[in-house]
């Protein structure tokens, strides 16, 4: 007689994983700290391009983003781009999207600087024959890069020192 049920192990083994990933929280609203680091705490700029509004929408998923909040995050965003992967014939077959954030995080009330950083990163994508699909992989691509620079935006102020110290 066989002690050992595969489906009620692996059922317990699923109920096991739920219960456990429920306690799981993001690092900036742990509750083991006196404040949350930085949830609601930071307003960002007005975007004014469509590449602006999609790191501003992503940095607003990730940090919330107040009103009259104790601080205010202020970016300038630059992005190249560059043909790689040519043919004989000049064409391009690969694009490859730079992208650069120079940002600092301001005290609202002190109208002081906190931290100055930037934050580059780089993604391409395929040039293909058809108008339609190099238009919907550069909107693609333009919109991954904006999230891996929201990112490392996050990084760069959860590990700055400013925000783990209570201002």
């Amino acid at each position: 007689m066989l002690l050992f049920n595969k489906q009620n192990y692996l059922l317990a083994l699923l109920f096991g994983v739920f219960i456990a990933s429920c306690a799981f929280e993001p690092a900036w609203i742990a509750k083991d700290n006196k404040i949350k680091i930085l949830w609601q705490r930071v307003d960002l700029r007005e975007p004014i391009t469509s590449n602006e509004f999609r790191l501003n929408r992503y940095l607003a998923s990730r940090i919330g983003d107040a009103e009259d909040a104790e601080f205010f995050l202020e970016y300038e965003l630059f992005t190249e781009t560059k043909r790689t992967a040519l043919s004989f014939d000049g064409k391009a077959y690969r694009i490859r999207i730079l992208g650069e954030v120079k940002f600092s995080l301001l005290h609202s009330e002190k109208d002081t600087i906190l931290l100055s950083s930037s934050v580059k990163d780089s993604l391409g994508y395929s040039d293909a024959i058809l108008a339609v699909t190099d238009q919907a992989s550069e909107r693609d691509a333009y919109k991954r890069l904006m999230v891996l620079l929201g990112d490392r935006i996050v990084d760069e102020l959860l590990s700055s020192k400013i925000m783990n110290d209570e201002t």
